[in-house]
């Protein structure tokens, strides 16, 4: 899997705005195909209810929402779903976990900077 940017965004996102670690640890940590992408799932299943929310916690999340490519999205997970080898799995979701701390604490300081300035 070349580009785990889209998920690893959708799970930052998440990350921030429910202030919780829940979907990063379950993505970084799922030891089969099947729970990774059952993991997957339930992230755009709450995406989807983020998405109808008038008002975001944090701004610049709500800018980032406006980066995820839902294409991009679904060949990930056809990419995830091809997986076979554990090491590899591992390998990506470890990955995809790290990107999304990352891309939090990226947003997160972000917000924090556009807040001292005002």
């Amino acid at each position: 899997m070349q580009n785990v940017n889209n998920l690893a965004r959708i799970l930052a996102i998440l990350m921030v705005e429910q202030e919780s670690y829940s979907y990063v640890d379950k993505m970084s940590n799922a030891p089969s195909k099947e729970l990774a992408l059952f993991y997957v799932r339930e992230a755009l299943r709450d995406f989807n209810s983020l998405l109808k929310k008038d008002k975001f916690e944090n701004q610049t999340v709500k800018e980032a929402i406006k980066y995820v490519s839902f294409e991009k999205i679904e060949q990930q997970i056809e990419e995830l779903s091809q997986i076979d080898d554990r090491k590899k799995l591992k390998e990506v979701v470890s990955l995809i976990g790290a990107k999304a701390l990352a891309m939090a604490a990226r947003f997160k300081l972000r917000e924090m900077e556009g807040q001292s300035n005002e």
